[in-house]
């Protein structure tokens, strides 16, 4: 016959199962991104700075450019220049091809070419660079975007490698 200490071990094991079960999750953890278009600030369209040294001496990782203003939409969020009005995101199938900033108004989310009316993400012309103790941000002139983080330098202008400052 099984003994109460038997007993008692089946139910502790019973319990320690159910207690370290797999939790359902909602379908909202398990989604399926096929079709859908996620914008990012950064881009390669040969405008990437080089990263200064900090104030450890320490190498940094340029992780953003960010090209002016962008604009979110249903079928996918664009990006313009906002000195130009040049369109930035050129291989988003809605996005108008120039969306120009005034000095009166500033940047303003035209409709897209499906008609929908746009949500402004940022305005911001300037880069980023990530260090093991911070990330920094400058605008293209230099200006330290950052001034709390107390690894960045004061000013950096955007430089690109092979041209000329």
């Amino acid at each position: 016959m099984f003994s109460l200490r038997a007993l008692v071990l089946a139910a502790s094991l019973t319990a320690a199962a159910h207690a370290f079960t797999p939790m359902r999750r909602s379908p909202i953890h398990k989604r399926d991104l096929t079709g859908q278009n996620v914008a990012f600030a950064c881009f390669g369209g040969g405008g990437d700075c080089e990263c200064p040294l900090d104030t450890t001496g320490e190498q940094g990782v340029l992780v953003n450019v960010f090209p002016g203003f962008q604009c979110a939409y249903p079928a996918g969020a664009c990006t313009w220049d906002d000195a130009t009005g040049v369109l930035v995101s050129a291989t988003q199938g809605n996005c108008p091809t120039a969306s120009a900033c005034d000095k009166d108004h500033g940047c303003l989310c035209p409709d897209d070419s499906n008609g929908d009316a746009g949500v402004m993400i940022f305005q911001f012309t300037g880069y980023q660079c990530a260090y093991a103790t911070g990330t920094c941000t400058w605008d293209f002139h230099g200006i330290l975007q950052s001034p709390n983080q107390g690894n960045c330098v004061d000013s950096k202008p955007c430089t690109q490698s092979g041209v000329p400052s």
